[in-house]
């Protein structure tokens, strides 16, 4: 259905094009089918104004509400407040709101002023290194958007001759919440950062939720690049030709690390730098990361795959670390490691005391059940994002010069150069001080 809906609006397309006298494409299918209309009076030329006027702004909808959800929802709220501006909307809103409300609220235009004036009030800039102005601060955005969602609300019950008294409302209450909300992220941000937990090295912990608070994302090789078959400080200068278009898909590995494939020597030596683990199976061979404490991360070569889990506990479950077999190879579960063990036995007094079922996360404390589901959710979507960043690695080994490799053994050096990339890109983007280890 969705491709037949496609071609009639590439047809259309095609075909007020010739009426705007754009001659179509040699290539182009049935190109003579397409014949421009000789009577163009003003009639027709509206007609067309009208289609693609229609045309642009559902192009444009449909680009902003995946590139900027905001604005998205901007757009929606300014149609929305002209249908406020109706005489029946506005008499049933103001009906429901009172009937729903027990405090029996009053709908009238001086609220609405102080409750604007309250919105727009300046913050105060913090003074540097004064942590009571910050607070402060902060304090003041949220009674903001507290401000903002009242007088949405009351804008909602006012009669129809105030409400054009604030024209675009409820457009100012979503930018002044806007614009606070994204503040307040930000201060947060920083105030993690602060006081994120220190090791003895006066190192940052690596926590949990730092697997989906930052993913990781492919960036461009440099012009210098770390050469598999020396230290990690030795260089190579690339050759390759920046590859132009889209990237290939590529998702398995051609010979690196494949079933019944042994593994080249220089290849250990790199990983090892990287403190990456090589577990061969029977079936399959894969390579372990570890993050601190917090979360590990396993990469399949086929087909090319990153699975990000909570650190597996010593005596885990069977059933919660594992939902399929494969030969010898086990495929963690999304709740692997969340799970805290119910009961511990005390060598003291031989007694079955209970633990605490809660799971920590993101500063939050809270039952297995309510937050384990929200949480692989959460790692789901990071092990999405790294099998993409894996499998574009991949792919330049398949684009500009790289192409020409033929034999196995030229294939196998650049999927290694693929996979120490890759290793190197989830090192930093969860270790930003990451350096290589001494092989």
């Amino acid at each position: 259905h969705k491709a037949d809906v496609l071609r009639q609006h590439a047809t259309n397309a095609k075909q007020w094009a010739v009426h705007l006298g754009i001659e179509l494409p040699e290539n182009c299918s049935a190109r003579s089918a397409f014949v421009r209309q000789e009577k163009r009076d003003m009639d027709f030329l509206k007609k067309l104004k009208t289609y693609l006027d229609t045309r642009v702004e559902n192009i444009r909808s449909h680009i902003v509400k995946i590139t900027d959800p905001d604005l998205f929802l901007e757009d929606a709220l300014s149609k929305i407040e002209d249908v406020f501006l109706k005489q029946r909307v506005a008499e049933v809103f103001q009906k429901v709101l009172k009937e729903a409300d027990p405090d029996t609220p009053q709908f009238n235009v001086e609220q609405m002023k102080q409750l604007i004036e309250r919105m727009n009030a300046p913050v105060p800039i913090p003074r540097r290194n004064q942590e009571g102005d910050r607070v402060r601060a902060a304090v003041a955005r949220i009674e903001k958007v507290r401000a903002a969602a009242q007088a949405l609300y009351v804008y909602a019950g006012l009669p129809l001759a105030s409400k054009t008294s604030f024209p675009g409302a409820i457009v100012k209450c979503h930018t002044v919440v806007m614009e606070c909300l994204n503040e307040l992220e930000g201060e947060f941000n920083q105030l993690v950062k602060e006081l994120d937990d220190k090791d003895e090295d006066g190192k940052r912990i690596i926590q949990l939720e730092d697997a989906w608070n930052t993913p990781m994302q492919f960036t461009e090789e440099s012009e210098e690049t770390a050469s598999i078959d020396e230290g990690p400080d030795s260089k190579r200068q690339k050759t390759d030709e920046t590859p132009t278009g889209p990237a290939p898909m590529v998702i398995r590995s051609r010979y690196l690390l494949t079933p019944g494939r042994n593994t080249f020597s220089s290849l250990l030596p790199a990983m090892k730098r990287k403190k990456a683990i090589l577990v061969r199976h029977s079936s399959a061979t894969f390579v372990k990361l570890e993050f601190g404490k917090a979360f590990e991360m396993i990469i399949y070569f086929v087909p090319l795959l990153v699975t990000i889990r909570a650190m597996a506990t010593e005596t885990a479950d069977e059933k919660s670390s594992t939902v399929s077999l494969a030969g010898e190879l086990r495929w963690p579960s999304l709740y692997q490691g969340l799970r805290p063990p119910e009961k511990d036995t005390s060598e003291s007094n031989g007694n079955l005391s209970k633990k605490s079922n809660n799971v920590n996360v993101l500063g939050v404390s809270g039952s297995y059940e309510s937050l384990a589901p929200i949480i692989a959710k959460k790692l789901e979507y990071a092990s999405a994002q790294a099998t993409y960043v894996l499998r574009r690695c991949f792919a330049d080994t398949t684009v500009g010069k790289a192409a020409l490799a033929k034999s196995e053994f030229e294939v196998e050096i650049l999927e290694a150069g693929a996979l120490i990339r890759f290793l190197q890109m989830a090192r930093a983007t969860y270790i930003p001080d990451w350096v290589d280890e001494d092989a």
